[in-house]
């Protein structure tokens, strides 16, 4: 049974946040992650001759909390990282911006990254689905993946991350943000029970809010998409979507966060 809640020609995901084009958002950090939408595949953008990031438009505002300041990036050279997928790895260039004002150097991450992960996007997606929505455990999980792919280790701190990130960390600004927009929003059905599987009470809890920040995020996603039918709409751009998502709410473009790291914050946003 649902419980209803009481409140309070670009076809890219981010074409109804046009804002997270021009604000990077509140960050961590002297530097940020910038997220530009690449239509394109991976294997793509590394086959580019030029460095892809050269032709992508400049974000119009510093992305920097403290700064802020209109028309001030400007190109600031190049580096490269690595991209992987389940069967293949890529260097890629990636194109650094300088604020000719505070003086901060940002960089231009595709979106079919994730801050801060080697792995792409749509691998993450997929892991977590499978084990969050479908409710494989780990080891049905890493047979459906190439014997190529990530380490079970690697695996299960996704989904540890994706867990805190998303359930604990973004649960209550992602929720906040829908009923702002669809008042008469329901909630959706209890977790289910493979989400209980965990001996660790804490962390069951984050897997049972990060399963809520799925379901909500897709009614998020629909939701765009009515005001927005030019929107491009399919499952497999959910995770590209959130993170054009976070940018225009001022947060920074993340949802998998390592509960272990320093640098992960303790509190929601």
């Amino acid at each position: 049974m649902e419980r209803s809640l009481t409140r309070k020609e670009n076809t890219s995901p981010l074409a109804c946040f046009e804002l997270a084009l021009n604000h990077a958002g509140r960050c961590f950090h002297t530097r940020v992650v910038i997220v530009i939408h690449f239509s394109l595949s991976v294997k793509q953008y590394a086959q580019t001759e030029t460095c892809p990031g050269r032709a992508l438009k400049l974000p119009e505002r510093c992305p920097h909390p403290d700064c802020q300041a209109a028309n001030s990036l400007i190109r600031w050279g190049t580096y490269h990282r690595w991209a992987c997928t389940a069967t293949e790895a890529y260097r890629l260039c990636i194109q650094r911006v300088r604020c000719r004002l505070c003086g901060r150097t940002h960089s231009l991450l595709p979106d079919f990254l994730h801050p801060y992960r080697h792995y792409v996007l749509k691998l993450l997606h997929r892991v977590i689905w499978l084990y969050l929505i479908v409710g494989l455990g780990f080891g049905r999980l890493m047979n459906q993946l190439p014997e190529t792919g990530p380490a079970p280790e690697t695996v299960r701190e996704w989904v540890r991350a994706f867990a805190y990130g998303a359930g604990h960390l973004l649960l209550a600004a992602l929720t906040r943000f829908l009923l702002q927009m669809a008042p008469q929003t329901e909630l959706p059905d209890p977790a289910p029970p493979h989400l209980a599987r965990s001996r660790q009470v804490q962390h069951s809890q984050r897997l049972t809010q990060a399963h809520t920040f799925w379901q909500l995020a897709e009614q998020v996603y629909a939701q765009v998409k009515e005001r927005q039918p030019r929107l491009a709409f399919s499952v497999g751009q959910l995770f590209p979507f959130l993170l054009h998502w976070l940018q225009s709410q001022q947060l920074p473009p993340r949802f998998f966060w390592s509960p272990t790291l320093s640098t992960t914050p303790e509190q929601p946003f």
